[in-house]
């Protein structure tokens, strides 16, 4: 049995270049859009004709259980006809952005959770998900409070010599030589992005049950040995439709989750452009090769519009990321304002 201290070694090693977290053979899960249907529990479908297609929802069930299958999420099977305007826009939108060599391309996802209706921009494209990757980690260190109380009270000491790649965008960081709680380390990470906090608690996470925070809401498990792993917008998002309705972790720990993320302090994506009055839980991730002139930069929130909370995920790829930045903030504009408009709850309907 390999020794579990080389795996969390190897896995804080796996950590360190932003973006470069892990690998999942492509090829074997290309079909992103649609789960393994043997880990879904039911189709629930109404009406008959197009409109059933249309009202058909797919349920998808955590597995491992005898008696139950707890319920994670409930979206349409098919995407949402009503969304077509909507999802000519951004796709222009990504089109003169390319013409104009703003970016090489881009890929979106929006999930409106009072209906569970979604669109998919360029569903097929993987990305790096840079620093987006710490938001399973959080999910995980809270799952694992709910087991173990005094997890998040616990203390380690941040005592590392390692340097960690140049972020484009940096924020506050953990000191060498202080100690700091577990709840302070996920603040720290998630909050302003920080990778040396990040370092410290791959240090001391369970790798399987970080494993097992994918396969648990049916994503691919990924390869901790390789770094280059790869996700799409539409199966990243799934993290943030399961920490909204609290289908996964505890509804106080949900709860926790997306305060934290609501305190987010990159606001050159998906908030630039919004109205200050808007809550919008959030996290971004990037990632680049100088060599090749490849840069990649990705955000994911829930905008709390009124009555209208809706989720949207936006990775792109690029030559300059401060580029790319003002694509995410375009296309989160545009879609606020769809949402926005008079009788717009369900845009286009």
């Amino acid at each position: 049995m390999v020794n579990q201290k080389i795996l969390l070694r190897s896995l804080a090693g796996a950590f360190l270049l932003v973006g470069t977290f892990f690998y999942y053979e492509h090829q074997k899960h290309k079909n992103d859009e649609t789960l393994n249907t043997s880990k879904v529990s039911e189709i629930a479908t109404s009406g008959t004709g197009n409109s059933a297609a249309e009202n058909s929802y797919k349920l998808t069930c955590q597995q491992g259980y005898s008696m139950v299958k707890p319920l994670l999420s409930a979206n349409q099977e098919r995407e949402f006809s009503g969304f077509t305007e909507l999802k000519a826009k951004i796709s222009n939108v990504i089109e003169d952005d390319k013409k104009n060599s703003l970016l090489s391309s881009a890929s979106v996802y929006l999930y409106n959770f009072n209906d569970g209706k979604w669109l998919s921009v360029n569903p097929d494209e993987s990305y790096n998900p840079g620093s987006l990757i710490k938001l399973p980690m959080l999910i995980t260190y809270l799952k694992e409070s709910e087991s173990d109380p005094a997890l998040l009270n616990k203390k380690f000491k941040f005592d590392d010599n390692s340097q960690i790649p140049t972020q484009t965008y940096t924020s506050a960081s953990v000191k060498k030589g202080n100690s700091y709680t577990v709840n302070e380390l996920l603040h720290y990470m998630i909050a302003n992005s920080d990778n040396n906090a990040t370092r410290l608690l791959n240090e001391h996470v369970v790798i399987n049950d970080f494993l097992k925070t994918f396969t648990d809401i049916q994503l691919p498990e990924p390869n901790v040995s390789d770094r280059n792993y790869q996700i799409t917008a539409k199966n990243f998002s799934s993290f943030f439709v399961v920490l909204y309705y609290a289908t996964y972790i505890s509804n106080a720990n949900s709860e926790r989750a997306m305060k934290l993320l609501s305190e987010c302090d990159f606001k050159d994506g998906l908030v630039k452009e919004l109205p200050s009055s808007v809550k919008v839980a959030h996290k971004f991730g990037e990632w680049g090769d100088n060599r090749i002139g490849l840069h990649e930069l990705h955000e994911a929130g829930v905008v709390y519009l009124n009555n209208r909370p809706y989720l949207l995920t936006v990775m792109t790829k690029g030559n300059n990321t401060k580029q790319l930045t003002n694509v995410v903030s375009k296309i989160s504009r545009l879609v606020f304002d769809e949402f926005s408009a008079s009788g717009a709850s369900q845009p286009n309907m």
